[in-house]
């Protein structure tokens, strides 16, 4: 059973791309603020089990690869039916790594910071989030770049080469 909920978290993982308080940003300018308040939206609507606004925060891409928002909306809502709602300790975007400007859009990285505790198991996890701007970095969409079999050149093929993207950190401990 363990097992199965953690796999069905990580399969999950690739749209909860969200932070905390943002009292532990220090934003250097306006548009990181942007990136840090849109990351804020889409956790207020993870935290209401709002799907739908949720899904309007990740990546059209996603949403066209999932079947559209209505489906990446079902498919999160039945995901997140396998974890306990007490499971997620924090979840929270860390530091922006990178903004760039592009000739077509911005696009950011940024750091993504879970603890998870299920049956048992601590689980600490370091992923990274892409972010496109399309409207000069004030709105912002994402998609986790470290989850799964995909690849983000697979979601995003225009991705600039300057984005340098880590690998992913995980963590499991024995409570």
């Amino acid at each position: 059973m363990r097992d199965n909920l953690i796999a069905g978290f990580f399969m999950l993982s690739f749209g909860i791309s969200c932070t905390g308080n943002n009292n532990e940003h220090s934003p250097a300018n306006k548009t990181e603020g942007n990136i840090y308040r849109a990351a804020d939206s889409m956790l207020a609507a993870f935290k209401r089990k709002d799907w739908e606004t949720f899904a309007g925060y990740n990546h059209p891409a996603m949403m066209k690869m999932m079947g559209g928002q209505q489906a990446f909306a079902s498919f999160i809502r039945e995901q997140m039916k396998q974890i306990p709602d007490t499971a997620i300790k924090i979840i929270k975007a860390g530091k922006i790594l990178q903004v760039i400007k592009t000739n077509k859009d911005q696009q950011c990285l940024v750091e993504q910071n879970m603890e998870m505790h299920i049956e048992g198991v601590r689980i600490l996890d370091t992923s990274y989030l892409i972010g496109e701007s399309l409207d000069g970095g004030t709105n912002w969409t994402f998609f986790d770049a470290s989850v799964n079999a995909r690849v983000p050149k697979d979601i995003k093929p225009d991705i600039s080469p300057e984005l340098k993207i880590p690998a992913r950190k995980r963590e499991m401990q024995k409570l």
